[in-house]
C-alpha cells in the first residue's frame, strides 16, 4: 500500500514538469537568452529552498554536512541538471522538440536500468530481468507514439533533420544527454546521506547550478538581466512568471525522495507518466493560454502503456 503512495506522489510531481516548462518558455520570449530564463528558474528555487532550509532544518546545509564525501557528490547533480537543460536547448534547435524527447528519454531510460542493476550511488541494486528492460521499451514506444502524433509533425520532423549536419552525431548527444537526468538524481541522493537532509542537498544541488549559470550568463552576454517589461506591450511581466523554481524544486527534491524507495529507472518512468497526464489535461482544458486539444485515441493508447511499462518495472 506505501508503494501506491509513493507511485502517486511521483505522478503529482511529474505533472509539475510541462507547468515549469511552459512558464520557462513564457519568460525565454522576454529574455535575450534561454539562459536567462533558467537562471531565474535556478535563482527563485534557490530562495526557496535557503528559506524552508532555514526554517524546517538548518543543520542540512551548515554543521551536519560529511565533507569527507567525494567533491563529484557535493556539484554533480547540479552539473548534470545544468547541463541536461543546456544541451536540451541546443539539441531542440538542431533536431526539433520530437527528436530531442525521444533521444534523452531513451538514454533516460538506460541509465535508469544501469544505476538500478549495479546499485550506483548508494542506490538499492535491482537486479536487470527481461520483464524491467520490456518496461523500459514499451516506455520509449509510447513516448515515442506521443511524440510522433501526426504525420505532418513526422515530415516536418524528418526534414528539418535532414538539413543537419552531423546528424547521426547530434543524435548520439542525444542519447548522452538523456544520461545526465538519472545521474543528477541518483548523486543528489548520496548527497542527502552527505547532509543527512533532502532539502539540504536539493539546496546545494540549485545553488551549484545558480552559480555556474551566472557565470555563463557573464561570459556570453557580459552581464545577467532579468527582464521585467513586455517587448511589444511595455507591459510589467506577470510575477508569476518567474516562479518556475517553484516547478523545479518539486522535481528536485521529488527525486531525492522517491529514488530510494522506486529505484532510479521506476523514479523517471513515474515522472515521465505524471508529465504525459499533465499535458493532456493542458491540451483539453486549454491551461497556460493555449490552444485547446481534445483528447483522443493516441493519448488514451499511449496513457494505457506508459502504466503497462510501469507495471512491467515494478511488479
Amino acid at each position: 500500500m506505501q508503494i501506491i503512495l509513493y507511485l502517486i506522489i511521483g505522478v503529482a510531481i511529474g505533472m509539475s514538469f510541462p507547468i515549469q516548462a511552459s512558464l520557462n518558455v513564457r519568460l525565454s520570449f522576454h529574455a535575450k537568452t534561454p539562459l536567462t530564463a533558467s537562471f531565474i528558474a535556478f535563482l527563485s528555487g534557490l530562495i526557496i529552498l535557503l528559506i524552508l532550509n532555514l526554517i524546517i532544518d538548518p543543520a542540512g546545509i551548515s554543521t551536519r554536512i560529511d565533507f569527507s564525501y567525494p567533491l563529484y557528490v557535493f556539484i554533480g547533480g547540479g552539473i548534470a541538471g545544468l547541463s541536461f537543460n543546456v544541451i536540451n536547448i541546443v539539441l531542440f534547435a538542431k533536431l526539433g522538440a520530437s527528436m530531442t524527447t525521444l533521444l534523452t528519454i531513451t538514454g533516460q531510460m538506460i541509465v535508469g536500468i544501469l544505476i538500478d542493476h549495479f546499485g550506483w550511488f548508494g542506490v538499492p541494486p535491482q537486479i536487470m530481468s527481461a520483464t524491467r528492460v520490456l518496461g523500459g521499451i514499451v516506455m520509449i514506444f509510447a513516448i515515442f507514439l506521443a511524440q510522433f502524433n501526426k504525420k505532418n509533425d513526422m515530415a516536418v520532423t524528418s526534414s528539418s533533420v535532414k538539413k543537419q549536419d552531423g546528424k547521426f552525431i547530434w543524435g548520439i548527444v542525444g542519447v548522452l544527454a538523456g544520461f545526465l537526468a538519472p545521474l543528477q538524481t541518483a548523486i543528489n541522493g548520496k548527497l542527502s546521506v552527505a547532509t543527512g537532509s533532502f532539502l539540504g542537498s536539493a539546496f546545494i544541488s540549485f545553488f551549484v547550478g545558480t552559480v555556474l549559470l551566472a557565470v555563463l550568463l557573464l561570459i556570453t552576454q557580459r552581464g545577467i538581466e532579468i527582464p521585467r517589461y513586455d517587448k511589444h506591450t511595455q507591459q510589467r511581466i506577470p510575477l508569476w512568471t518567474y516562479i518556475g523554481g517553484v516547478c523545479s524544486v518539486l522535481i528536485v527534491t521529488g527525486n531525492i525522495i522517491l529514488l530510494p524507495v522506486l529505484g532510479s529507472i521506476l523514479t523517471v518512468m513515474i515522472f515521465l507518466l505524471g508529465q504525459m497526464i499533465m499535458a493532456i489535461l493542458v491540451d483539453q482544458f486549454g491551461l497556460f493560454s493555449l490552444q485547446k486539444r481534445k483528447i483522443d485515441a493516441r493519448k488514451i493508447i499511449t496513457i494505457v502503456l506508459m502504466i503497462i511499462g510501469i507495471i512491467l518495472v515494478k511488479f
